[in-house]
Parts: structure tokens; C-alpha cells; sequence
């Protein structure tokens, strides 16, 4: 991600300079652009979250009334909102089937929605820098399109900025719900049992150390591939704009198995 976040801007120009690096405070100070864009689509992260919680606990809550016939708050409820008639074993599980059928399909509406406030953010904000380096083009030096080819320049516009895209579409959509989660998980330990619940609050630094190892080796793992994908553009590129003399001279099939 390193690579693709500290991008230049293609290279230096006629004049001999290289400024306009971007940088994650660059790109974060484009995202909030979108300030009320963003408020709405963590409010429906929030919601497709809360929505989701209680899903896998209306079933086994009412096995507990129902089969087992033990005291809890959703029978008496449910008995005051149906008449006496449908007071029956069927009715109530065909109720809780429907309120989580329901929910389910409210959870994914607010996925949805969010996803889509989110996308809108991260393709303005690579919009935006795909048109700076478009506009930068133009005061590019010939030595560097002789340096870097075209399939490096065309990296940055493509591969580099489309890791941007996934990244920021995915984690500034996460970010706000997986904190919140954490903090309301470590809340309900505490409460049901600070003992336990602060044993496993403790193991939480070595879970962080252990995501920030495994991140770096994957940020030197993308580079990589990012740098993979700009040779394997660069000899593509220029196969194909000399594939005639490649085929005159019966030599496409050693280009070809090159690549």
C-alpha cells in the first residue's frame, strides 16, 4: 500500500523538478471533502450493525420460552400484541421467523447503502488524483518516458490507484463499526464477567502486534505485485505495438511465452 499511497506524480517534469508526492494525509484531506457523505454512511454502518446483532438471538431465546418454558421478555410481549386465540407454539416461531427474516433483509438494505456511500467517496477521491496526474502528464520530461516506459507511467494510473480504490472503500467502511464492536464486545464482557472478561481484554495487544506483522509483510507483498503487474504492462505494451515485425520474423511465440 506504500507504493500506491506515496505516489508521485509520474515523474519529474521538464524543469527538473519532482513535488505533488501524494501522501495518506493528502488522501484522507480528499476524502473529507465528503464530510456529510461520510457522517450518513457510518450512520448506516451503525444501523446495519445494530440491526444485525439480535438475529442470532431470537431463535434460541424463544426455544428457551417456548420448549423449555422458561421465564423471559419476548413471550409476554408477543402475548400481549396477538389475541388469545394465537397463543400458540406455531404463531410464535412463525413471528420470530418473520421479525429475522425481516431484519436480516434491513441489515442488508443498510449494507448496501452504505457500500454504496462509501464507493462514491473512494472512486471521487482516485477520480481526482487520476485527473491531477493526467494533467501533470503534459509537463513530464522525455527522459523519464524513456526511463519508466509506458507500462510503469500506466501503473500509476491503474493498478497503484485501484489499490487505493479497494483500500479506501473497504476500510473507511469498516473502521467506525469495527471499533464500535470492539468497545461494545469488551462493555458486555466486563459485565457478565470482569474476571474472564479482562483476561481476554489483555490478550487484545498481542492480537494488534501480531495484524500489524502480518500487515507490513502484506504491504511488501502488494508492492510486489504492483511492480509485477507494471513490467508485465510494460513488456505487454510494447509486444503488442511491434507484434507486425514479430510475426514477419516468426518470433511472437518467444515474446509471448516471455510474458
Amino acid at each position: 500500500m506504500e507504493q500506491a499511497a506515496d505516489l508521485k506524480a509520474v515523474g519529474p517534469d521538464s524543469t527538473g523538478r519532482n513535488d505533488n508526492r501524494y501522501t495518506w494525509r493528502g488522501i484522507l484531506s480528499l476524502a473529507l471533502k465528503h464530510k456529510p457523505r461520510l457522517v450518513r454512511a457510518n450512520m448506516l454502518a451503525i444501523l446495519a450493525t445494530v440491526v444485525s446483532v439480535p438475529i442470532p438471538l431470537l431463535l434460541p431465546v424463544l426455544v428457551d420460552e417456548v420448549l423449555l418454558d422458561e421465564a423471559g421478555p419476548v413471550l409476554p410481549v408477543m402475548q400481549t400484541m396477538l389475541p388469545e386465540t394465537w397463543h400458540l407454539p406455531v404463531v410464535y416461531i412463525g413471528l420470530m421467523v418473520v421479525a429475522a427474516f425481516l431484519l436480516r433483509s434491513l441489515s442488508l438494505t443498510f449494507n448496501v447503502l452504505q457500500s454504496r456511500e462509501f464507493s462514491k467517496i473512494s472512486k471521487d477521491v482516485v477520480f481526482r488524483i487520476r485527473s491531477r496526474l493526467l494533467g501533470r502528464l503534459q509537463r513530464v520530461a522525455m527522459s523519464e518516458y524513456e526511463t519508466r516506459g509506458s507500462g510503469g507511467i500506466t501503473s500509476h494510473f491503474i493498478t497503484d490507484l485501484d489499490t487505493i480504490d479497494q483500500f479506501l472503500g473497504t476500510t473507511i467502511s469498516r473502521f467506525l463499526v469495527a471499533s464500535l464492536t470492539v468497545t461494545g464486545t469488551a462493555i458486555v464482557l466486563m459485565w457478565v464477567h470482569w474476571q474472564l472478561g479482562l483476561l481476554i481484554l489483555l490478550f487484545n495487544p498481542l492480537v494488534i502486534f501480531a495484524t500489524m506483522l502480518i500487515g507490513k509483510r502484506v504491504k511488501e507483498l502488494k508492492r510486489q505485485e504492483n511492480s509485477a503487474y507494471e513490467d508485465f504492462q510494460g513488456d505487454l505494451t510494447e509486444t503488442l505495438d511491434a507484434i507486425h515485425q514479430l510475426r514477419a520474423a516468426n518470433r511472437e511465440q518467444h515474446y509471448l511465452r516471455q510474458l
